[in-house]
């Protein structure tokens, strides 16, 4: 990697995404300094989390199967497949990420105007403050998670309990003695958490960084249109401020085409991954809606209650963050139709005109982060995920009724 790359990708580390690089590099997902090592870490980790699902799914070979089995395995499994496909997906398009990085830089890098200086610090400051908040939650619920299974056995030695059965909240098959292996199983389990929550942290403090400085942007590219239409009639017949209106425009309509060409790029790779996350979305949160419901519907279990809940939350958590940061981006594209519309273009050059003109062309159909041509991620859309969930619980629910 040549010097002035390495100084670029320091740079926006340093002021705003450190903490992206701290993610991605804990996971071994960090697109930069790919060494022998770092790829062993990504299969090592993409094989933990492959074979703890099917160290779940062997359950079926050894246990009946009812509605509540069932559910009680997909649900976790179905999880833990989804942060494996996610991780999958960047280890395999790394090249995607260092891409947009290095050009997202290099626009960055190229700004002059103090405004837009501030205008691009605001929104890396917003993905910063994002990003710590995120890890702080999910630490939180990696640290519950991980008191669960142990909770039993402190029991057992603070209330000199005879006995204390060792607890799952993810049931598995290994096909061994599980009292003797219990804390290898437990590695096991720990292991597969922590590089899914890892992954989930990673994958999700990334979109959010990508689309805040899109947006960011788009919010450049609308100041540009407004700094430069910022005249009055006289100051027009000056060919100098003519020259100036249009290399204003010009740049105006540049990095506007800069921030939807990273997004299209983006989607281009990943929109196949999550069509497919999406679908697995849907089944996961209708099968812990269940869950939830039958242990609060029969005895009340704390634990299965707890368990749910938790995964509910998270599922329901990543949508949300998922679809308002597309529905940000498609506010923000509205939002340069509305500048390049109320400024006074009539009164510019004739080649302004033309430049306005295609902005308001570009602008006129909004803009739509699509995924597969299947589903539409919007704050509208994310109501009616959870509604197909919900309908998929009632469908649950009759078949074991």
């Amino acid at each position: 990697m040549c010097v002035e790359t390495r100084t670029r990708v320091t740079c926006i580390d340093t002021q705003f995404l450190y903490i992206h690089r701290i993610s991605l590099v804990a996971i071994g997902l960090w697109p930069y300094q790919r060494t022998m090592l770092v790829q062993l870490q990504s299969c090592v980790f993409s094989l933990i989390m492959l074979s703890f699902v099917m160290f779940q799914l062997t359950t079926f070979l050894t246990t009946e199967w009812t509605i509540d089995f069932i559910v009680e395995i997909l649900s976790t499994s179905l999880f833990i497949l989804l942060c494996a496909i996610q991780y999958n997906s960047l280890w395999i398009n790394t090249h995607v990420v260092k891409h947009i990085l290095e050009n997202l830089q290099y626009v960055c890098n190229d700004l002059k105007d103090a405004n837009e200086i501030a205008i691009i610090k605001r929104y890396g400051h917003f993905a910063k403050c994002v990003a710590i908040g995120l890890t702080l939650l999910a630490m939180w619920a990696l640290f519950i998670f991980t008191l669960l299974p142990i909770l039993p056995r402190i029991f057992g030695i603070f209330f000199l309990v005879n006995k204390s059965e060792p607890y799952q909240y993810i049931r598995t098959e290994y096909f061994v003695d599980k009292e003797k292996n219990f804390y290898f199983i437990l590695l096991h389990l720990y292991t597969a958490q922590y590089i899914a929550g890892g992954t989930l942290i990673g994958s999700g403090i990334l979109a959010t960084g990508y689309s805040t400085y899109f947006c960011g942007l788009c919010n450049i590219a609308s100041y540009r249109i407004e700094q430069a239409m910022r005249i009055n009639s006289d100051e027009v017949t000056n060919r100098k401020n003519k020259r100036e209106i249009d290399k204003k425009i010009s740049h105006a309509v540049d990095i506007h085409r800069t921030a939807f060409e990273f997004t299209e790029f983006f989607l281009h790779n990943f929109q196949g991954t999550y069509v497919l996350l999406i679908a697995i979305i849907v089944i996961c949160l209708s099968l812990h809606l269940f869950g939830i419901f039958q242990a609060v519907r029969f005895v009340f279990r704390i634990e299965d209650f707890v368990i749910h809940c938790g995964f509910t939350l998270g599922i329901l958590g990543c949508s949300l963050g998922g679809n308002y940061l597309s529905q940000a981006i498609t506010d923000h594209y509205s939002y340069i139709f509305s500048t390049a519309y109320n400024v006074r273009w009539y009164i510019a050059s004739v080649r302004v005109q033309k430049l306005i003109l295609f902005l308001l062309q570009r602008s006129a159909k909004p803009y739509d982060i699509k995924f597969g041509g299947l589903y539409t991620a919007s704050l509208e859309n994310f109501a009616t995920l959870s509604t197909a969930s919900i309908s998929y619980f009632t469908v649950i629910y009759s078949i074991q009724k």
